[in-house]
């Protein structure tokens, strides 16, 4: 939500040092320094792959960078408009103070908003395309079938543990924390994705770190055991929770969510893409 920023802090985000905000045709951009209006113009009508599209949305890739497509919704009037366009900017602004305070994710290129008298029509977002990376899921399944072992596991959850942290002590919180929106090449160093999903300057409760660790587990918990699941969430947890509290509590709930998400598949369909480690059955 933007009301829990200043301002002053709403317009450091929104054109941090280092980027320009410049008229182009039919809208207003926000873009890095070395990038002008008709470069940027250029990319955003130049063909590209299509990744995903919705009613709402379409996400694209053009070489190095992803072009996110959004239309706006919920009223035509100048009012709606502002409380749509600061909503629209969150992802914008959470990439920006999340930079700012050592927590990895996409580079951004370039923010515009069209429209006309006052009213934002639509929004795209230019970020980096994360080249040689996967999401966490997909990571991890290819780990474990190329023949990892135990001790190369829970280093690679260590290392995930710890940006988990960095992304806490920064005080911003993903809400939708699944293996799927986190990306690694390496298995050492992870970007945050889907900032749509991220309030800024919010306090780490017990029932926001809850719901984080139920969605790791989800994640994880098809293709690992609890002899690696609990020290990774252990490392997520402050000392003053009890993990002999806490961990069945994290179980009851995921099975609770995936036996919802399943039911919603059986009424509706699978979607295409699903967890891989779903294949695996914990085997380490």
């Amino acid at each position: 939500m933007t009301d829990v920023l200043t301002k002053d802090e709403e317009a450091a985000l929104l054109c941090p040092e280092g980027f320009l905000r410049s008229r182009i045709r039919g809208g207003t951009a926000w873009m890095r320094a070395d990038v002008n209006a008709e470069q940027l113009q250029q990319m955003m009508g130049h063909e590209q792959e299509v990744l995903k599209e919705t009613d709402k949305s379409k996400v694209s890739r053009l070489g190095h960078w992803i072009i996110k497509r959004r239309k706006t919704s919920g009223g035509r009037t100048a009012l709606a408009s502002l409380a749509r366009r600061n909503m629209l900017r969150m992802p914008w602004y959470a990439n920006h103070y999340l930079r700012q305070r050592g927590v990895p994710v996409p580079e951004p290129l370039a923010y515009v908003e069209f429209g006309y008298g006052g009213v934002v029509t639509s929004t795209a977002s230019l970020f980096q395309y994360l080249n040689q990376c996967r999401d966490v899921e997909h990571y991890l399944f290819e780990f474990i079938r190329q023949g990892a072992d135990v001790e190369a596991i829970s280093s690679f959850l260590f290392n995930l543990a710890r940006a988990f942290n960095t992304l806490e002590k920064s005080g911003a919180w993903h809400g939708d924390l699944s293996g799927k929106n986190i990306y690694t090449g390496d298995g050492k160093r992870f970007y945050f994705i889907d900032l749509e999903a991220v309030e800024l300057k919010v306090p780490y409760t017990e029932e926001r770190r809850m719901k984080n660790h139920v969605q790791l587990y989800d994640s994880f918990c098809d293709a690992l055991t609890d002899t690696l699941l609990f020290p990774f969430i252990k490392e997520m947890t402050p000392e003053s929770i009890d993990l002999r509290v806490w961990m069945p509590e994290v179980r009851r709930i995921q099975e609770e969510r995936r036996t919802a998400v399943e039911q919603r598949w059986e009424k509706y369909g699978a979607p295409e893409k699903i967890n891989p480690l779903r294949a695996l059955r914990r085997n380490h």
